[in-house]
């Protein structure tokens, strides 16, 4: 499901403007040059994610403000030039959502609503337009919908109306050595539900088949690790997880995660590190399967070949621009028009330039 039909950018991170509204669809993969504002788009749509709450997000532990802020170093490195405000506008999806009665589940976790029935938020037609400001000289974030101020139980309630099944609305991976082993520790602690649902297993027999030649069969909580079951012709072996490599062990482990918590934003930046084709493969393919919105970055020509192979419904490569004044354009590409691209031995990267107006 499309959850974020679009967002707009001023003044956030490394991108002064977007010309116009970033529009996204089911699947999308942003291409660029190095300093286009990749990271930055993705940060941003990672602040829809309860932005003015300071409650403890699952994994993050923190806000997802507090996160980038952590990531980034400091509060005002948030925006453009290091001061001022920065202004984010969001186009969401809001058709078929159904308000639900409040519960309260008390898990390993702790409390938390999974479900509101008494909202003040105005569904319209179909759409919300949600707004969100961040202040260099404040450190705050303050956010509206339709020009309505958002109390932070508002925003609470739009996240979990928005995903009623799932424990956070979106997920940001970064390609950051930090976030690797925060995903570990979280897979250590939380790998009695991890087990219950069968993805210990289903991580190799579902997701990394055909990506390795071992025969790896489960994971599982030892000495405070994750290890990998190995069987051999004679025997079995008990292997690390940080001792498989660096693409199965990010594979595992963002696995856990995105299953366990069952995000319907997935944020992905450069998805290709350390990854083979054929599990640059198998992830596309599974994210398609997911039936979650999707945005990826990207400067790897295996990440759009495969992109074409596995053939994502709704899908696009959005191809970015940025001008001398720092202004972004772009061009969106169907699955179509890169598989002729490719098939006509152009690199569609190289092409960033001439094809965005």
């Amino acid at each position: 499901m499309v959850i974020v039909k679009s967002i707009d950018i001023e003044d956030f991170r490394g991108v002064r403007r977007l010309k116009e509204p970033l529009e996204l669809g089911k699947f999308n993969i942003l291409l660029g040059r190095n300093c286009i504002g990749k990271s930055s788009i993705l940060q941003a749509l990672f602040l829809v994610n309860l932005p003015c709450d300071e409650v403890q997000l699952p994994l993050y532990t923190m806000s997802s403000k507090s996160y980038l802020k952590a990531l980034s170093g400091k509060w005002n490195y948030l925006i453009y030039g290091y001061s001022g405000d920065a202004h984010l506008t969001f186009k969401l999806q809001t058709k078929g959502l159904r308000k639900a009665v409040v519960t309260k589940n008390f898990s390993t976790q702790g409390e938390f609503s999974s479900a509101s029935e008494e909202t003040l938020l105005k569904l319209g037609k179909g759409e919300l337009n949600l707004k969100i400001f961040l202040s260099a000289s404040t450190e705050s974030v303050n956010c509206k919908i339709d020009e309505e101020n958002l109390t932070q139980e508002k925003l609470r309630e739009l996240a979990i109306m928005l995903n009623p099944e799932g424990q956070l609305l979106g997920i940001y991976i970064p390609n950051d050595t930090n976030f690797y082993k925060l995903l570990h520790e979280y897979a250590y602690k939380n790998m009695d539900g991890i087990t219950k649902r069968g993805l210990h297993v289903k991580v190799f027999q579902e997701f990394l088949r055909e990506t390795i030649s071992d025969k790896f069969t489960e994971v599982f909580p030892r000495e405070n690790e994750l290890y990998a079951r190995k069987e051999l012709k004679d025997t079995v072996l008990y292997i690390r997880l940080n001792d498989l490599g660096e693409g199965v062990k990010r594979g595992v482990l963002t696995f856990f995660a995105i299953e366990y918590l069952n995000p319907a934003i997935i944020l992905w930046d450069d998805i290709e590190v350390a990854a083979h084709p054929s599990l640059l493969d198998a992830t596309i393919k599974w994210l398609t399967e997911s039936e979650r919105q999707v945005v990826l970055s990207t400067h790897s020509v295996d990440v759009l070949e495969s992109f074409v192979r596995v053939e994502p419904r709704d899908a696009k490569v959005i191809m970015l621009k940025k001008d001398k004044e720092d202004i972004i354009t772009y061009k969106s590409l169907t699955l179509d028009e890169v598989e002729d691209l490719l098939d006509k031995g152009i690199d569609p990267r190289k092409i960033v330039e001439g094809t965005v107006p």
